[in-house]
């Protein structure tokens, strides 16, 4: 297997699944979040739910979040927005978004040889535009950093010796907390299941504050 590394820097919004006025933007890039990234990356659309399950069922990933940045938050109005029922109401609803300034993340895909091939060449010429997160949060650097002979992702980000906490799919040196996320891809549409998420590395974050965010 090998493992290929990302990178992006900038305004970013990597948000959680929810239906409040408040659309909070998650601690570090959600798995969803780096699926989707991928997926667009190979010309995957939203309604192609068994393919995306299909390519999050064959990656593991781990994210180092490098800066943080600062927390912003922004105003505006949704027409037609979807109940927590799942259903579209009319009219016009507020909400508030929150952005992180500056953040710097560090991404890497560990998966088959033949996946990662496809991947590399994919995030060097993607079929769609690329976010971090949100649309309004396009990429300012290329994504693509470099390919390593690597069979675990975490191990593939410690070589790298950047600063930050890693938060993966499988547990690495330095376990300094685990929390529960939704955000693991289902074969079913907008449905998503619990994930265990592995934190190792430096405190950057007290690990209760995160679980507080993630509430």
């Amino acid at each position: 297997m090998k493992t290929l590394i990302l990178k992006t820097e900038g305004f970013s919004a990597y948000g959680l699944q929810t239906f409040d006025i408040h659309r909070r933007a998650n601690h570090f890039p959600t798995r969803s979040a780096v699926i989707g990234l991928l997926a667009a990356a190979l010309g995957i659309t939203r309604k192609e739910q068994s393919t995306l399950f299909e390519l999050s069922e064959n990656v593991q990933i781990a994210v180092q979040v490098n800066n943080a940045g600062e927390k912003i938050m922004d105003y505006h109005t949704v027409q037609n927005f979807r109940s927590p029922m799942g259903k579209i109401q009319k009219g016009v609803k507020p909400t508030y978004r929150e952005y992180w300034c500056d953040s710097e993340h560090t991404f890497a895909i560990t998966a088959s040889d033949e996946l990662v091939k496809r991947l590399c060449i994919a995030v060097k010429s993607p079929k769609f535009t690329l976010f971090q997160g949100r649309k309004s949060c396009p990429l300012t650097r290329p994504l693509f950093e470099v390919l390593v002979d690597h069979n675990n992702p975490v191990e593939a980000l410690k070589k790298r010796a950047e600063r930050g906490q890693i938060f993966s799919d499988v547990q690495g040196e330095n376990h300094v907390a685990t929390l529960q996320v939704r955000d693991k891809l289902t074969p079913v549409f907008r449905k998503y299941a619990i994930r265990t998420v592995y934190v190792s590395g430096q405190m950057i974050q007290n690990s209760e504050e995160i679980a507080d965010e993630l509430a």
